[in-house]
């Protein structure tokens, strides 16, 4: 009885042995994936760093008097920023700032709605035009600010030629102030308008048919199919699209400064561009940085509350 009992008690130390070995054996496993791990992250977490010091040092160069030439740099607090709200050119590239981000993402989503829906359907046509759709979105913003700076030359432009063929114009586009905005507007929207049309177009992609077929059972034509199926199902995308295009309208430079350089007057200066004439042609860097600072806010505001849209909405089709 002793012998067995004293097997028994072995049996369980091995047991617990080798559960023990087996223990060690899996936390030595997981602390290997999890360097594994951290190396593979290891440059994203360096690069996401980079990005906030920078960022903070901005804000800090937000709040000095620093100038090119000016050997001591100090800490001036918020002046810069109660200086710039003073001026009738900080508020105005505030409004241009809103107003281009605002129309042309507003404008892209409704005809890029149009050629998504367009693409979904069986017209020959619409197979044919999908491989050139992004041809805009390749090309570089300068290279496109040119080439419609060119077209848009109000004496050789190809655009009031063509437009004098039908009895129009001439249009004076980027070289009047009242129509400078709406012009490069207009080639924003040239230019993203594919970006909404595909995410759009994936969206419809993942309709199924039943859907579309109970609707038209029900007596649904087409156009009522499209609103109260299609559209509210699709809605996540469009905001979703809608966010990533309106961070980079607000922070637009490229194409603005390529075609006026925030001219004609004031017309088009953007707090992007006013920013960079401020620092780099003024040389009054905390001034730009301190326009740069509003510009985060505003895209950081932008970008919250077309955020919680999407999630209203996603809960609502979900």
């Amino acid at each position: 009885m002793t012998s067995h009992v004293s097997k028994v008690v072995s049996l369980r130390s091995e047991a617990s042995s080798a559960k023990t070995f087996h223990a060690a054996e899996t936390e030595d496993a997981e602390r290997k994936v999890d360097w594994v791990s951290l190396l593979v992250i290891a440059p994203a977490i360096l690069i996401l760093l980079g990005f906030l010091v920078l960022f903070f040092y901005g804000v800090y160069q937000s709040l000095t008097d620093m100038r090119l030439g000016r050997p001591v740099v100090r800490f001036v607090g918020f002046a810069n920023y109660i200086a710039l709200m003073k001026t009738s050119d900080f508020w105005n590239s505030v409004r241009v700032t809103i107003v281009y981000a605002l129309s042309a993402v507003f404008i892209e989503a409704l005809i890029g709605l149009a050629i998504a829906k367009l693409f979904a359907t069986g017209v020959t046509l619409a197979r044919w035009l999908r491989p050139f759709i992004l041809l805009p979105l390749v090309l570089p913003p300068m290279s496109v600010a040119l080439m419609w700076t060119t077209m848009m030359n109000p004496q050789s432009g190809i655009l009031n030629y063509l437009f004098s063929l039908v009895g129009m114009g001439p249009f004076l586009w980027i070289s009047s102030p009242a129509t400078a905005l709406i012009s490069i507007i207009l080639i924003d929207v040239w230019t993203y308008t594919p970006f909404f049309a595909l995410i759009i177009f994936a969206g419809l992609q993942g309709i199924t048919d039943d859907l579309r077929e109970a609707a038209r059972i029900n007596g649904a034509r087409s156009w009522a199919t499209f609103i109260n199926i299609e559209l509210p199902l699709v809605a996540p995308y469009i905001l979703i699209a809608a966010v990533f295009r309106l961070i980079e309208s607000f922070n637009q430079f490229d194409i603005i400064f390529g075609t006026t350089q925030g001219g004609p007057g004031n017309s088009t200066s953007a707090l992007s561009v006013q920013a960079y004439i401020s620092a780099f042609q003024n040389l009054t860097f905390g001034r730009g940085a301190a326009m740069m600072v509003v510009n985060w806010l505003i895209v950081l505001i932008g970008a919250t509350l077309m955020v919680r849209a999407w999630q209203a909405v996603r809960r609502r089709v979900h």
